[in-house]
């Protein structure tokens, strides 16, 4: 028997999304802003009917072609989702249940838990973002090359507004940000732990938390957030406050450090590259301008920053970067206007330019 294939959102739904559904599933219909299950069921004609939501990808081998039973018909047949029954589900027309049921995936009567595994989660969208940076392209083709759903944003003026266009960009309910000098290390692979639709607090808590990973500094050896992989909450980095001087932590109230390497940071390419790189740094670190930072080791850092690695390329601007920007913190500590300077790169290069001098 072929069941009527609904293909449905709470929101809209991103256009490529809904393509490469319906290339592999011609038949079906795509439902947007779907607030109750009767939005769905009014669109039926057949007695029962498949509910796929869009923050799932369907398995290769799901053909959506399962033999429900004569006796079996009065029941909701709900499919694994990876590891959870929370994804792809049958439903008959008689069904009847309470909302908080179909908000949260999670039917209490006249179900069936099938074994099988017709989807997994969609996993979250990656936005490479860059501006000048020498070694960009490279970056970005080899990221690419490993994870070919990466997208990038290039050339935005604002370290601010350049995460805002990437959350724009982005169709997931969270997403990955790599800046333009990560050099992703091997055995990283952009997942996170899958929690349960039904799980209504850890979703909450992933979805509004920010995650940053660790990043290697190539040139005084640090290993901490600086230049790290982010996994950002979409709609909280749409609404971010645009004046801060710590984007990262401005985003959300809950921060969440990951203990491994994601990256190394590879800002040392040219001379300008470096300087400013250290020089944004030993701002925030010497203002203290970061919530929740911890004063010895913060301390320590910059001293780590301020340290001359005449061995290293372009060891020395980075060095006088975070000479210039530890005075610069440190003067400026108290005036929001003059820290918020840091993140616009035109400002920074007159600054580089008229030290060279």
């Amino acid at each position: 028997m072929i069941y009527d294939i609904f293909y449905v959102s709470k929101s809209t739904i991103a256009d490529e999304d809904w393509q490469q559904f319906s290339k592999r599933f011609p038949l079906a219909q795509k439902i947007e802003n779907v607030k109750t299950f009767t939005d769905i069921r009014s669109r039926a004609f057949t007695k029962m009917f498949w509910v796929v939501w869009n923050d799932l990808v369907i398995a290769d081998d799901f053909k959506f072609d399962y033999v429900v039973p004569e006796w079996d018909k009065t029941f909701i047949h709900v499919f694994k989702n990876k590891d959870y029954y929370d994804g792809v589900t049958l439903f008959p027309k008689s069904a009847d249940f309470i909302q908080k049921e179909f908000e949260n995936r999670f039917f209490i009567n006249n179900k069936k838990e099938i074994d099988i595994v017709a989807s997994t989660p969609k996993p979250f969208d990656i936005v490479f973002i860059s501006y000048n940076e020498s070694n960009a392209d490279v970056n970005f083709a080899e990221l690419q090359k490993q994870f070919p759903r990466a997208k990038r944003v290039h050339g935005v003026k604002g370290i601010h507004q350049a995460h805002i266009k990437a959350a724009e960009l982005a169709t997931t309910e969270m997403l990955w940000v790599v800046d333009a000098d990560a050099v992703i290390v091997d055995g990283f692979d952009f997942t996170v732990e899958q929690i349960p639709y039904y799980s209504n607090n850890a979703r909450r808590m992933l979805n509004t938390t920010v995650h940053v990973w660790r990043s290697r500094n190539p040139v005084n050896g640090l290993e901490y957030g600086y230049g790290g992989v982010k996994l950002l909450p979409r709609k909280l980095t749409l609404d971010m406050d645009v004046n801060s001087t710590d984007m990262t932590t401005s985003i959300s109230k809950l921060f969440k450090a990951m203990p491994s390497v994601s990256n190394i940071t590879a800002f040392n390419t040219d001379p300008f590259s470096s300087w400013r790189s250290a020089f944004r740094e030993c701002v925030k670190l010497s203002s203290r301008v970061i919530d929740g930072q911890v004063d010895e080791e913060t301390q320590n850092r910059l001293d780590a920053w301020c340290t001359l690695a005449d061995d290293v390329v372009y060891g020395f601007h980075a060095y006088a970067g975070a000479l210039s920007g530890k005075a610069y913190g440190n003067k400026y500590k108290n005036d929001p206007e003059a820290l918020k300077k840091i993140n616009d790169f035109e400002w920074l290069k007159a600054r580089f330019d008229e030290a060279k001098h």
